[in-house]
Order: structure tokens, then sequence, then C-alpha cells
């Protein structure tokens, strides 16, 4: 991975209320608990969304003085973000050259489609943001090679042309930008482990909390199919509008679009064990 400047550690404000969370993961990965009761599995669940609630919001108070300075977080979002709907564009459209790879069997061309995939959405750059973007747009591939889409059907069998459905488009969309941010908090939670000698943590919970992170940013982000409503059908519509909230896209998916009241804070479950972190 390349570098570049501004990368936060969970030492740091505003992530202190998200690193006393990750702390708590010995105790409810363990069940053990300040009260001495059993930590069940939903005790878990929670704090795996307490601790993505914080997270998120630690970037939003990290990112609200200036929005695009973070480890180039936001412009990186929205450079990917122009290229996400050229390449879903044309694969609406029937005309990509991403499903026109060579191979010699199915899982050779689908390996090529995701590598040209993520080259074409996030490109080469060494930057940590652009590593960040790399990874989302791997996971956005992947969620094009579902079992009943067109592309993993065109693949399959090497035929080349391939049409995507509106709806396949949306949630490629979607998805990409919020694996962006779990993805940049899973890259959070590692360097600040990797820091920090007192979270050494049984088990790794960075991918659960990148997850939970992921999913919650999806569910906050404007849909590109729902903003057809009204608007004249014609040609290349969806990958218009897709482009037209893009800024908005970002904003949301990082907690600071304007007219939206940032992430609350997590609220702490009766059977959540606590302590001090």
């Amino acid at each position: 991975m390349g570098t570049s400047t501004g990368l936060p550690t969970l030492g740091g404000v505003p992530w202190g209320s998200a690193r006393r969370q990750l702390a708590r993961w010995d105790r409810v990965s363990t069940g053990a608990s300040t009260t001495g009761d059993e930590v069940t599995a939903p005790a878990q669940e929670d704090w795996v969304e307490q601790a993505a609630e914080r997270c998120r919001q630690s970037l939003t108070d990290a990112l609200r003085d200036d929005p695009d300075d973070l480890a180039g977080l936001r412009p990186s979002a929205v450079r990917a973000g122009e290229r996400l709907v050229q390449a879903l564009g044309e694969l609406l459209d029937g005309r990509s050259p991403l499903v026109g790879v060579p191979g010699a069997t199915a899982q050779e061309r689908q390996d090529r489609f995701v590598a040209e995939f993520v080259n074409a959405v996030a490109g080469t750059g060494g930057l940590v943001s652009d590593a960040i973007a790399r990874r989302a747009a791997r996971r956005s591939a992947e969620g094009l090679l579902i079992e009943e889409s067109p592309v993993t059907a065109a693949l399959r069998t090497g035929s080349g042309g391939v049409r995507i459905s509106g709806e396949l488009f949306c949630t490629v969309y979607r998805l990409f930008f919020g694996e962006y941010v779990g993805e940049f908090i899973r890259t959070v939670i590692a360097e600040g482990m990797a820091l920090a000698a007192p979270l050494a943590l049984p088990g790794d919970p960075t991918g659960l909390v990148a997850g939970a992170v992921a999913k919650q940013v999806i569910q906050v982000l404007p849909d590109p199919c729902g903003a057809t409503t009204g608007r004249e059908p014609r040609k290349g519509l969806l990958a218009t509008i897709a482009g037209e909230l893009l800024t908005d896209v970002v904003d949301s998916a990082l907690g600071i679009r304007k007219e939206e009241a940032p992430c609350p804070p997590a609220s702490t479950p009766t059977n959540t064990p606590t302590g001090a972190g």
C-alpha cells in the first residue's frame, strides 16, 4: 500500500470514543463483563453496531473542519465515483469492454473481469485512499458476479456482450461507497491496533466492524433508481442521475452532507459490558 498524509490513528482526537469501544472487545469476545454475567451473541452484535456507529461519528467529526484533507478520502471517493458511473453505465448500455476479457475458463475470465473493473474504477495510484478505493471496487466487482447476474452468465459462456439491469446498477453503485467507508475504517482500526499496545485483542473484530459500517452507510445513501421517478425516460438517464447525485452520495457516505444530521453517538445497551477502555 502507498502512503499519504493525514491517516488518523485511534489514539488521537476525535477517535477516542471509537477507540474506547474497540478496547471493550476483549470482554465481549471472551464472555467477561463488569458484572460477571455471561455475554451472549446479541451482546456481541450490539457491540459491533455501537463500534460501527462510533467509528462513523469519529470520521464525520474528523472531516467536518476540512472535508478534503483526511488522507484525501473525499476527493478520492469523488474521482472513483465518476469512473464507477462510467463503468456501470457501459454495462447498463451493453457496450462495456470489461466483459470481453480473454480466458480459457469461466474462472479465469471472472478473475480478469474483476482486475479490469478495479483498474477502471480505482486506478493504480499509490495513496492510502487509492488502495481503499481498489478494495471497495473489488467488492463491487464481486457484487456484479452474483449467481443470477448477466455478467456472470456472459463470463461463464465467454459470449462477451451483456446488459445489466437498473436495479443491479443501483445496488453496486451504493455498495461501492458503503465498502469504501468500511475499508477506510478497517484501515484505521488496523493502524490503531498496530500502533497501540493496549489493543492486544483476542480475535480480530476489524472485519465485523468494517462490514457493519458498510451496511450502515448503504442504508443512508441516496438511490439513483428512486430518483428516476418523474423524469422522462431516455437512454443513459440512470447513469446521468447517478452522476448528478455523486457529491451528495459521497458526502452522505462520509456523514458530512449538509442537510443531514451527523451519525448519532451510540447508546450503551443494558446487556453490553462496559468498563474503562
